[in-house]
């Protein structure tokens, strides 16, 4: 472990940039080339965050109309600025270490891996299923990327030394670590809204005062940047404060960490409430059903794109009972008097809760999802062809699924593997066609031949699922036949 300053996150590349390589945070306010964010979905989503508080520490506008008065240009020169000015607090090592807390090497807390950290490389009795899982040396950039990361999705569980805390008389701590803020128990899953660049995407999601007072979820405000001013336990006055910020979202400090030249000190560090108290990301949907709120997750077996229904309804219903994505909501109204074109990305990870753990089991996956959109074509009556258009694909997958039960219960045999296996692949195939769907869904559209193609991708799928050669075979086929209608009113 050294306490020399080394590695500085504002002049040293370790952000990956999709099909560019690894570049710096000065470099992302630099550069209108860097595009998009690379890496997994959760490391996307925490480098969004970070970049976030950044910009909402370098500049929040009071109100809209300060924002609509700003350019992308400014943006970034008051961001460059702002880094300039706090420079010394973002080197990775040293005696004041970025987003780490020192003083957990005096508890003596647990040395972890990083790849124990890190839910993409196998460690401990995980099975290792390819060359890429095996642990390797990780770079600065590595342990950098994983801090920004850990600091909002840390798995729950044993991967947290728990034994001691730093405020004194604190009794937050279970022996199991909680899940990171923006992980939940399942897994969230986070969306935003995509500009032509990672900067002018920053600029776009950059919440007002004016915005932030209507929420709710953050009594404080903006508040202070981490690290610009670090707790000094779980449960001290800038813990408490950064609970009730915006920037305690974007920069949850979900573990108080240590690098090591072998690996982290690691415990629990800010414990968050999560979406049933009503505290959640700007990047979740969450519904309020009376007193109960709902969040989306990241489900492997329903890619996101098919929860766009949920993202999107602030265009349609104004019922209280809605699903709310503050991010996407802001980016969305903004982007109609900025760009022709933006890209709605949603992404996450699926996890399994069990008995205090926190684990990838074997269902468990990365999701993501990103679609074009026309901001000035994405209003009301878009949202009300595209909810219709979705339905229609709902109950023909309903129907595909009774009816391919219908045939292997008609030929004697077990049929819920293969009903659930046609459902899954029809499904597969529409993912494959969601954006000519959207696409469809625009004022001035015809959706119907779009609609036509899922009505004969059902038939088929029915076709391919069950055999139809014996005379036997031929008639349960015909027997259970789906017959999906021109007005989507199947049988």
């Amino acid at each position: 472990m050294t306490t020399d300053k080394k590695f500085n996150l504002i002049d040293e590349q370790w952000i990956p940039i999709r099909e560019r390589g690894l570049f710096s945070l000065r470099d992302i306010f630099s550069d209108p080339s860097l595009r998009r964010i690379g890496g997994n979905p959760i490391q996307k989503t925490a480098i969004f965050k970070l970049l976030c508080a950044i910009a909402q520490s370098a500049w929040t506008p009071k109100t809209e109309e300060e924002w609509r008065q700003s350019t992308v240009e400014d943006f970034c020169r008051k961001c460059l600025a702002y880094l300039e000015k706090w420079h010394e607090k973002f080197w990775l090592y040293g005696d004041e270490p970025f987003l780490q807390v020192p003083a957990v090497a005096d508890l003596t807390v647990k040395v972890y891996s990083f790849a124990t950290l890190n839910l993409e490389k196998a460690s401990g009795n995980t099975t290792v299923l390819t060359q890429f899982q095996l642990q390797a040396e990780p770079t600065d950039a590595d342990k950098a990327l994983l801090l920004v990361t850990l600091m909002c999705f840390a798995i729950g569980g044993k991967k947290a030394d728990n034994s001691k805390v730093l405020t004194p008389g604190y009794k937050g701590k279970s022996k199991s670590g909680k899940a990171g803020a923006s992980l939940g128990t399942r897994g969230y899953l986070h969306s935003y809204v995509l500009a032509d660049s990672v900067a002018s995407t920053v600029w776009l999601n950059l919440f007002s005062e004016e915005r932030l007072s209507k929420l709710p979820c953050f009594p404080e405000g903006v508040g202070t940047a981490p690290w610009e001013k670090m707790p000094a336990g779980e449960d001290c006055d800038v813990a408490r404060k950064l609970k009730d910020s915006l920037m305690g979202r974007l920069v949850p400090l979900g573990r108080f960490c240590l690098l090591t030249d072998d690996g982290m000190y690691c415990t629990e560090g800010i414990a968050h409430d999560d979406h049933q108290s009503g505290r959640f990301d700007p990047t979740q949907s969450v519904e309020r059903k009376k007193n109960k709120f709902n969040s989306l997750w990241a489900d492997p077996d329903k890619k996101p794109w098919r929860s766009l229904t949920s993202i999107l309804s602030f265009l349609g219903s104004q019922d209280a009972s809605r699903y709310v994505c503050c991010q996407v909501e802001l980016g969305m109204s903004r982007a109609r008097d900025c760009f022709e074109s933006v890209e709605l990305w949603s992404g996450g990870v699926s996890v399994t809760y069990q008995s205090g753990e926190q684990y990838m089991a074997g269902s468990d996956d990365f999701v993501e999802s990103c679609f074009d959109f026309s901001p000035q074509d994405v209003g009301e009556q878009f949202f009300e062809t595209f909810s219709a258009s979705v339905e229609q694909l709902d109950r023909l997958s309903k129907q595909l699924y009774k009816c391919v039960l219908g045939y292997y219960t008609a030929m004697g045999t077990e049929g819920k593997t293969m009903a659930g296996r046609a459902a899954s692949q029809f499904w597969e195939i529409a993912g494959l066609h969601a954006q000519e769907l959207i696409d469809s869904c625009v004022p001035g559209e015809d959706p119907e031949p779009v609609r036509y193609f899922f009505r004969a991708t059902m038939r088929n799928t029915y076709n391919e699922s069950c055999p139809h050669f014996t005379p036997r075979q031929l008639q349960a086929w015909a027997k259970n036949q789906p017959n999906a209608s021109q007005k989507g009113k199947e049988r």
